[in-house]
């Protein structure tokens, strides 16, 4: 099937070695499950913000943004903690891709 992930990140904040290839991870599967939804080839572009630095916290928002051949499927989603974050946009995507192909 198809092999290369067209996986595009961008801003990702200051993270440890060992936090940016858990998200790394999480990203590549959760692409091959949408890859397997999908059964097209499609590409993910990762944005990732950080919002005003209040005390030692920052809040973080994700979007993602996954295109294939006639959709384009946006989610978003903002918290305090990345990897939760990300996690839940993750979700948010795939909940969203199986909606849109089932209207089909």
């Amino acid at each position: 099937m198809f092999t290369k992930r067209n996986i595009q990140i961008s801003d990702l904040p200051g993270l440890d070695s060992f936090e940016e290839q858990k998200l790394k991870q999480a990203l590549e599967k959760s692409f091959d499950r949408l890859q397997n939804i999908v059964h097209n080839e499609l590409s993910l572009h990762v944005h990732f913000k950080q919002h005003e630095v209040e005390g030692r916290k920052a809040k973080h928002s994700v979007h993602l943004k996954l295109s294939f051949p006639g959709k384009t499927i946006v989610a978003s989603e903002s918290g305090w903690l990345l990897p939760g974050v990300a996690q839940k946009a993750l979700e948010a995507i795939e909940r969203e891709t199986l909606k849109a192909l089932k209207k089909n």
